[in-house]
């Protein structure tokens, strides 16, 4: 049993308590209970920090043939519940809170790669392909027995843990977007890759994602891009590499050892000089995010860069023109 999130037509969410069940080879959800939109009316307060919930909704699903009791219903209600009381038992070992991973595990290898992947950062914090095949069956324990849609929204919670820097790095290894790039350096910085390249790349993996009849075994057909995905589209082009990544380190250090003498620790380049480094004009230099100033930056970095032939000193001041544009913009 879990609660699902859905949009309505007015911009507005809709709750109701889902069960997944098997059906033959797969596993599929029904709707057991609707919430509307305000799911918190269903919890009764009767005095001091006791609560429970009404009993309507164990009533309503009882008449479906799926007794519940409110031991079960407490984890769904439980992000509703008042800042008050959730202060008060925050801490206490509440056995429900959190579902206890099934005993019987489905091989490692029937689970499907992007639930691995999702799974290992999630974890792990990252998404090392050679420790994949390594990882024992009980570490996939909390996805068996689970339809779809309740694997999704198991993972929806997950990731409201990462960080906006997170979202970039999670995108581009949950979508293993390095296994299209031969450059050595496409696994740790990612973000000295060709970002139209990745963009086009991580399109065509979304797509083929949405068409993998394997993965949504046991939901209804849908329309256009599944609406479960809709959110990795929004997170990859919304998101972009932290300007604190190691790239311009590792830049920085390449250029240190190739050249007779280091580089000087800060380059002062006016506003005027940076729009003349990116080739644009001053208002118009002014007016780009974050995304299109990376994207310029990647392709005249390419263009100027020491190893390629491009003047060593030109590079070291667009580098610093750089890191002083994207820090004034992320502050904005």
């Amino acid at each position: 049993m879990y609660l699902a999130r859905l949009p309505d037509k007015n911009n507005r969410c809709r709750y109701k308590i889902r069960q997944s069940y098997a059906d033959g080879h797969c596993y599929r959800s029904r709707d057991l209970f609707d919430l509307g939109d305000d799911p918190s009316r269903f919890i009764v307060y009767p005095g001091g920090n006791g609560f429970y919930i009404d009993t309507v909704v164990e009533d309503t699903i009882a008449d479906q043939g799926f007794s519940v009791s409110q031991d079960d219903l407490e984890p769904v209600f439980m992000p509703f519940l008042s800042t008050r009381i959730r202060r008060v038992i925050d801490g206490f070992d509440r056995k429900t809170r959190v579902a206890s991973p099934s005993d019987t595990c489905a091989p490692a290898d029937t689970i499907h790669r992007f639930d691995r992947y999702r799974l290992h950062y999630l974890k792990l914090g990252r998404v090392d392909h050679r420790e994949v095949g390594c990882t024992p069956d009980r570490f996939y324990a909390r996805l068996a027995h689970k339809s779809r849609d309740e694997i999704e929204y198991d993972f929806l919670e997950a990731e409201r843990v990462l960080k906006p820097d997170d979202l970039a790095h999670y995108t581009y290894q949950i979508f293993n977007l390095q296994q299209y790039f031969s450059e050595n350096f496409a696994r740790s910085h990612p973000e000295g890759l060709d970002q139209d390249r990745m963009d086009r790349f991580f399109v065509k993996t979304l797509c083929q994602l949405s068409r993998d009849e394997s993965f949504w075994m046991g939901s209804d057909d849908e329309f256009g891009l599944r609406r479960h995905l809709v959110r990795y589209a929004v997170m990859y082009f919304d998101s972009y590499f932290p300007s604190g990544d190691p790239f311009r380190d590792y830049l920085r250090d390449f250029m240190n050892r190739h050249r007779t003498h280091r580089p000087p620790e800060s380059v002062q380049v006016s506003l005027a000089e940076s729009a003349k480094l990116f080739g644009v004009t001053v208002d118009a230099l002014k007016s780009m995010d974050c995304r299109a100033l990376t994207r310029q930056y990647r392709k005249l970095a390419l263009r100027h860069h020491p190893d390629k032939g491009g003047d060593p000193d030109t590079f070291v001041k667009l580098a610093a023109a750089y890191e002083k544009l994207l820090k004034r913009k992320s502050r904005n």
